[in-house]
């Protein structure tokens, strides 16, 4: 009888830390928190950077020569996915400093952003399908 007890009490023993550890959360709150804290700053400085490059003067007038709608591109900016709207950034910048640079004619920065906002509206039209 002694021994069972004992048997029976070290399984107890053994097995109760399993438990307690799995009930734990594996990311606390606040990290979980500061996370989507720091991936919505991400996201809307990208959408920031999209904004402000369709805004500009070069781009709208290139957007009016492609007769699409400056409205639509910036509303459909805004529908983009965290990772489209990051590869989108990414692209505007690189463009923005291609620009400023002198590296690009205003025909090609036209037939740039047309492609551009084309693509925005198809990724929109996939997504909303």
């Amino acid at each position: 009888m002694r021994v069972r007890f004992l048997v029976l009490t070290l399984i107890l023993l053994l097995l109760i830390p399993q438990v307690v550890s799995a009930q734990a959360p594996v990311v606390s709150p606040s990290e979980l928190q500061q996370a989507i804290t720091t991936a919505a700053k991400i996201r809307q400085k990208n959408r920031d950077d999209v904004q402000a490059f369709f805004s500009s003067k070069p781009v709208r007038d290139a957007l009016k020569a492609g007769k699409i709608d400056y409205q639509r591109v910036q509303k459909a900016t805004a529908a983009l996915s965290p990772d489209e709207l990051a590869r989108l950034a990414v692209q505007t910048n690189q463009l923005k400093r291609d620009f400023a640079a002198g590296t690009m004619k205003n025909q090609e920065l036209t037939y740039i952003v047309i492609a551009l906002a084309a693509a925005v509206g198809v990724l929109i039209a996939v997504v909303a399908d």
